[in-house]
């Protein structure tokens, strides 16, 4: 009896997994087929009808699992960030010997993936009042710049431990803000910003660390 229990457990978990990993599967399938579809024009110019379509799904399906076009647009700014956090991670691991070059070098590489990025060049076609720059701003856009910075706190937070958590969250809002300013209204090029947050970055990196010693030092 108590292996037919067990048996029915694991079913029950793979069923779960395999429900999980089918949903995850068809949520990549929508959003890659939303950022192909905006590779080639506007937001304001993709129905739920094409992305559906091109990912090989019925408009019913999309609606299930997003809700409407807005929340699609959210899921989609939120998905394509993370993949430039990836690129992010992997440059962070690339310069764990030095927090500035790393913040430095990370966040040069989000500009030169974001800038080509179809999700940014939708953001900056601003002739249409449906665009997806109104997902980041207001209210609607609080969960993506929330998400991308609970991402890098804790890239950075598994690279440099030692350092106080409140003052990484904080340095990595401010990273995650100016690096969707500057994607959105670019004065310069990638590693001129990246050159402006270094000297940002360095002083108060130094002020974070000299603080911590200081706290270390008195408790001793």
């Amino acid at each position: 009896m108590s292996d037919l229990r067990a048996s029915d457990t694991t079913t029950a978990t793979e069923a779960r997994s395999f429900s999980s990993a089918s949903r995850s599967l068809l949520r990549d399938s929508v959003l890659l087929a939303t950022g192909e579809l905006l590779s080639s024009g506007p937001w304001r110019s993709v129905t739920v009808a094409q992305v559906a379509k091109a990912a090989g799904v019925s408009r019913q399906t999309v609606y299930n699992e997003f809700g409407n076009r807005e929340e699609l647009a959210r899921a989609y700014v939120a998905w394509a960030g993370d993949q430039m956090l990836d690129e992010v991670e992997r440059c962070v691991a690339d310069h764990a010997d030095d927090l500035v070059s790393a913040l430095t070098a990370a966040f040069r590489v989000f500009l030169e993936v974001g800038t080509d990025h179809p999700v940014m060049r939708s953001l900056g076609d601003r002739t249409g009042s449906d665009d997806l720059v109104s997902v980041l701003s207001g209210d609607s856009g609080a969960p993506i710049v929330v998400g991308a910075t609970e991402r890098l706190t804790a890239i950075v937070e598994r690279t440099w431990p030692e350092l106080p958590v409140e003052a990484v969250e904080v340095a990595c809002e401010v990273l995650v803000r100016l690096a969707i300013s500057h994607l959105l209204l670019p004065t310069g090029d990638p590693a001129t910003a990246a050159r402006q947050v270094s000297l940002l970055a360095e002083p108060f990196i130094s002020a974070v660390r000299d603080s911590h010693r200081d706290q270390a030092t008195d408790l001793t």
